[in-house]
């Protein structure tokens, strides 16, 4: 067997395994939720403003597509294995939420007139459900996504931009609410901190820490919006905070050395002090 057969192999079996946990934490979850006698929901006061796209279920379908082309793009097979414990991990931390907090999606969704454009929306009606909400698992996997798509050497702008769209569909599908974006997102990068990437590597150390900041990002800006939800609009200030550690976080995956930017503008201010 040559080593291009076995890596495919590989790459088939870990796709196979992912779905098989995938499917089976997803429609257990569902069948729960379903079974219970009420599910609640949770959107923010200006979700409402959202609007309905039909259009954009076409970068939301996509997420299958990349579930399966994720695995084949791998470039080794220690990526091949990261992928496959987070993947494994996010799947299994979602559904453990799907369970203990269930949420369900809360507004009705308008017909789609286009007939084209409805096939997948009918699609969605008889295979998804309207719970197994938060986190989203569409986001996550995003995210999970793009540590394997960046390192690709062609297309990787396109697949940046298509997962970003597809992170905005989730909203404009009326497919999740807010909260389920945030919490996909959050659970993303706890997955990046509990299996690091190169972990004995020094070269990654600051691929690691900027994991930290963007995680700690993801928490101010859900913060920012409750507190805005039920205190008042004096919370948005977590924004800044949000923004703040989110800048720190791509300066370290940049290898920047944060303190020496700092040290170096403080330099700078006094030297001006000195010469007014």
């Amino acid at each position: 067997m040559t080593e291009k057969k076995l890596k495919i192999r590989q790459q088939a079996f870990a796709l196979s395994l992912c779905t098989i946990v995938f499917m089976a934490v997803y429609n257990f979850s569902t069948w729960y939720a379903s079974s219970l006698s009420e599910v609640p929901s949770f959107t923010f006061d200006f979700e409402e403003a959202i609007p309905f796209l039909p259009l954009s279920i076409i970068p939301y379908m996509a997420s299958g597509v990349f579930f399966c082309l994720v695995f084949f793009a791998c470039k080794d097979k220690y990526q091949l294995k990261i992928l496959t414990w987070r993947m494994l991990f996010v799947i299994f931390l979602a559904g453990l939420f799907f369970i203990t907090i269930p949420l369900r999606f809360s507004f009705s969704k308008p017909e789609v007139s286009d007939n084209i454009l409805n096939l997948p929306f009918l699609f969605l009606k008889v295979f998804d459900s309207p719970f197994n909400q938060s986190p989203s698992l569409h986001i996550a996997f995003a995210f999970v996504f793009w540590t394997v798509f960046k390192d690709l050497p062609k297309w990787r702008i396109f697949l940046l931009v298509w997962l970003i769209l597809l992170g905005i569909s989730t909203l404009t599908t009326y497919q999740h609410h807010l909260i389920d974006i945030l919490n996909g997102s959050i659970l993303a990068h706890i997955s990046f901190i509990v299996i690091p990437y190169r972990k004995n590597n020094l070269e990654h150390q600051n691929h690691r820490v900027a994991n930290y900041y963007f995680l700690s990002g993801w928490i101010f800006i859900s913060a920012a919006l409750f507190l805005n939800q039920f205190i008042g609009r004096q919370g948005l200030i977590l924004f800044i905070a949000a923004l703040l550690t989110f800048i720190i976080g791509f300066l370290y995956q940049k290898n920047q050395k944060i303190p020496s930017i700092f040290a170096l503008r403080i330099k700078q201010n006094i030297r001006q002090l000195r010469k007014n």
